[in-house]
């Protein structure tokens, strides 16, 4: 992780001293649907958690010098889940901070890529009575395409862990928090 971090501080260093022109700077919200694309599973206790679509809404910044450009944002997030195998539901709500570098190719079209950190605000649910809890942060990945147009933009992204995380006390390979965001926003 601190190799990438590394890498994208070289990498915007190097874009900002190459750029023979001042940074252009929009700031904007952002809102859509998110998809949780997990495969929650385990062999100790028989039940699986099946995805749901949620919510996302927040902020973004772009600040580009020419065809490149470095896109921070600050999004809440909202989902749930049902478990099978047992009576019960998860809830998640929590903050994702996607650190992005962004390519435009054609005046419309942006494809995106970079870390993010997602700080769980409030993972919580019950199981047939018992009340459990998760609170570890994430850190992974973004990739996604934008497109565009005016002051609008619409943009669709894949967000995937570089970790396991923890469901109901139980950690296997495929316990990874993914998700699949489809975004309307507005540029001010």
């Amino acid at each position: 992780m601190k190799r990438l971090a590394l890498l994208v501080a070289a990498l915007c260093i190097t874009v900002c001293a190459s750029a023979e022109v001042n940074p252009g700077f929009k700031f904007g919200i952002k809102a859509g649907l998110d998809y949780q694309a997990n495969n929650f599973s385990s062999g100790i206790k028989n039940f699986d958690i099946h995805s749901n679509s949620g919510w996302f809404i927040g902020a973004m910044a772009d600040l580009s010098w020419g065809n490149l450009g470095l896109r921070p944002e600050l999004l809440y997030s909202h989902n749930s889940f049902v478990i099978d195998g047992a009576d019960g539901r998860l809830r998640t709500n929590f903050v994702d901070v996607p650190v992005l570098l962004n390519y435009n190719l054609l005046g419309i079209l942006n494809i995106n890529a970079g870390p993010r950190f997602c700080i769980m605000d409030d993972a919580a649910g019950s199981t047939d009575g018992v009340k459990w809890q998760i609170s570890a942060p994430t850190i992974g990945y973004a990739v996604g395409v934008e497109i565009a147009v005016w002051k609008l933009s619409f943009s669709a992204r894949y967000n995937g862990a570089f970790n396991r995380t923890e469901v109901m006390g139980y950690t296997t390979g495929k316990n990874q928090q993914n998700n699949i965001q489809l975004g309307i926003g507005y540029y001010f």
